[in-house]
């Protein structure tokens, strides 16, 4: 019996061994900072509110990044414009009595990095995130609060998709 719980104790350990090793990590542990060249920094952010959160999250990655953000247009040495953002919500699925079960969420916007000379760093170019999410009719508050939430996610993965982007076509 003790032979039984110490083989499975191993086999255990060694498949968190495995999946340390090949690079796993629960959604939100792994870090968001990208292999950005130092002479994009300092970098202004145009084309979103000062206190929007997509914003914030976009700022929070690029200085994990090690990349400084200002809000002087005098000072930045980049310029990242955000273009054409949408955000759509549409019926995905009803049941029998034409009440919605599903919505698709989308977030959508464009992107172009330019240097202080107005130089195109980064031609435009567009990203999204399509989200579906269930709607539970008995929990309204519920599911607008769900709904905000998964907005919260998709902005940090738009956010993360414009580092990965930008890492690749600035080496």
């Amino acid at each position: 019996m003790k032979t039984e719980t110490a083989l499975q104790t191993i086999i255990f350990l060694a498949l968190l061994a495995l999946l340390q090793g090949c690079g796993f990590h629960l959604r939100g542990t792994g870090t968001s900072a990208a292999n950005l060249p130092a002479d994009i920094s300092p970098l202004l952010i145009e084309g979103l509110a000062q206190r929007d959160f997509l914003k914030l999250e976009l700022e929070n990655m690029f200085i994990n990044s090690g990349i400084q953000v200002t809000n002087d247009t005098a000072e930045a040495a980049s310029i990242l414009h955000i273009t054409g953002r949408q955000s759509d919500r549409r019926v995905k699925t009803v049941d029998s009595r034409g009440k919605v079960v599903e919505y698709e969420l989308r977030e959508s916007l464009g992107f172009e990095l330019a240097d202080r000379a107005g130089n195109l760093r980064a031609p435009i170019q567009s990203v999204s995130v399509i989200q579906i999410y269930t709607n539970r009719a008995t929990q309204v508050l519920g599911s607008q609060q769900e709904e905000s939430y998964l907005r919260e996610d998709m902005w940090r993965r738009l956010s993360s998709q414009i580092l990965r982007r930008l890492s690749t076509q600035l080496r």
